[in-house]
C-alpha cells in the first residue's frame, strides 16, 4: 500500500493517565481547540481526532480518555475508547505527568505501554514546571522508546516531538483533505464546550454526573446561530445545583460556553440550555446508548 509514496501519514494515539495533558497537547499540535481541558481528572470521555496536514505528511492524532480502573459503565466505555485506539494506530504517544506523585493510575498506564508492540514515543509533559521525573517508576521502558521532555501548554519541545513521530510513520496517502482538522461534528464540540464550563464551575461529583447533548443547531441568518442543548444529571438535587438560585448558575454556564462556541462557529450564538434528570445514567447501558456511548461486548 505504501509503495511509491514519498508522503508520510498515519494515526497516532495519545495515551496516559488522567490529567497528563493529552487534550492540551492535541489542541496545541493542530492549532485550535478541539478537545476540552480541565484541571480535574477524567475530563475526556470520547476519542477525538485532530488532523495535522503539511505538504510532506499527515498526522492523525487521537486524544483518548485517561487510563484508569473502570468503576461503572461510563468508565468502561472510556476504557474501551483507549483499547480501540491502541488497536488502530500506527504510533503510540505516551504522555506522562512527572509533577504528581506516582499512583495506581500511573502503574495501570505503564502496563498498557509495556504490552505495546507498536512504535511509540515517550513524552514527559509539563517540563515548564521544572519537575524531576521519577525515572525509577518507568524503568527499562525509557530504554525501549524515544524519550522527550515537552510542555503541551507552552509548546516547548513539540517540534522535536513531531520529528520523532515522523521518523516512525509509514509512507502513505492523505486520509483527509487539507481543510479537515477533526472527525467530530459541530454538535459534538458544542456539547463538549458546555460540559467544559460545568467542570470549571462545579466541584465534587457534579462534573462527573453530567452529560450534555446538543439537540439543535440552526442558522437564523444575520450572523446568528440558535443552539438548544440539554444537560443531563443523575439526581434531582444535582439539577437544582446546576440551575442555581433563580437560574444563576445555568445562566453562567451559558455565558461562558457561548464565548467559545461563538469563536468556533464565527457567528453570534443564542444558546438555550435545559436540565433533565436521567437517574444513574453512568450505570445504565441503554441510557449510555442514547448519549452516544455504546459499550461493545467482545465476542
Amino acid at each position: 500500500m505504501s509503495e511509491g509514496f514519498t508522503h508520510k501519514s498515519g494515526y497516532i494515539g495519545i495515551v496516559g493517565k488522567p490529567n497528563a495533558g493529552k487534550s492540551t497537547l492535541l489542541n496545541y499540535l493542530v492549532g485550535q481547540k478541539l478537545a476540552i481541558t480541565s484541571p480535574k481528572p477524567q475530563t475526556t470521555r470520547h476519542r477525538t481526532l485532530g488532523i495535522l496536514t503539511t505538504d510532506d505528511y499527515q498526522m492523525v492524532f487521537i486524544d483518548t480518555p485517561g487510563i484508569h480502573t473502570p468503576k461503572d459503565q461510563l468508565h468502561q466505555f472510556m476504557k474501551q475508547e483507549v483499547d480501540t485506539t491502541l488497536d488502530d494506530v500506527d504510533v503510540v504517544l505516551f504522555l506522562a505527568d512527572p509533577t504528581s506523585p506516582p499512583d495506581e493510575d500511573d502503574l495501570l498506564a505503564l502496563e498498557y505501554l509495556k504490552k505495546q508492540k507498536k512504535p511509540a514515543v515517550f513524552a514527559f509533559n509539563k517540563s515548564d514546571m521544572k519537575s524531576t521525573p521519577n525515572t525509577e517508576l518507568y524503568g527499562d521502558i525509557l530504554d525501549r522508546f524515544p524519550v522527550i521532555h515537552i510542555s503541551a501548554l507552552r509548546g516547548t519541545g513539540c517540534d522535536e516531538l513531531l520529528d520523532k513521530i515522523l521518523n516512525l510513520l509509514p509512507a502513505g496517502p492523505k486520509y483527509f483533505d487539507e481543510e479537515t482538522v477533526t472527525d467530530r461534528s459541530e454538535r459534538f464540540i458544542v456539547s463538549e464546550l458546555i460540559r467544559e464550563q460545568i467542570y470549571n464551575l462545579f466541584e465534587k461529583e457534579i462534573p462527573y454526573s453530567v452529560a450534555v447533548v446538543t439537540e439543535e443547531v440552526k442558522d437564523r441568518g444575520d450572523g446568528m446561530t440558535y443552539i438548544q442543548a440539554t444537560i443531563h444529571v443523575e439526581k434531582d438535587s444535582q439539577k437544582g445545583i446546576i440551575i442555581g438560585s433563580g437560574g444563576r448558575m445555568l445562566k453562567k454556564i451559558g455565558q461562558q460556553a457561548r464565548a467559545d462556541i461563538e469563536e468556533m462557529l464565527g457567528t453570534k450564538v443564542y444558546l438555550e440550555l435545559w436540565v433533565k434528570v436521567k437517574k444513574n445514567w453512568r450505570r445504565d447501558n441503554s441510557l449510555l446508548h442514547q448519549l452516544g456511548m455504546d459499550i461493545i461486548k467482545k465476542k
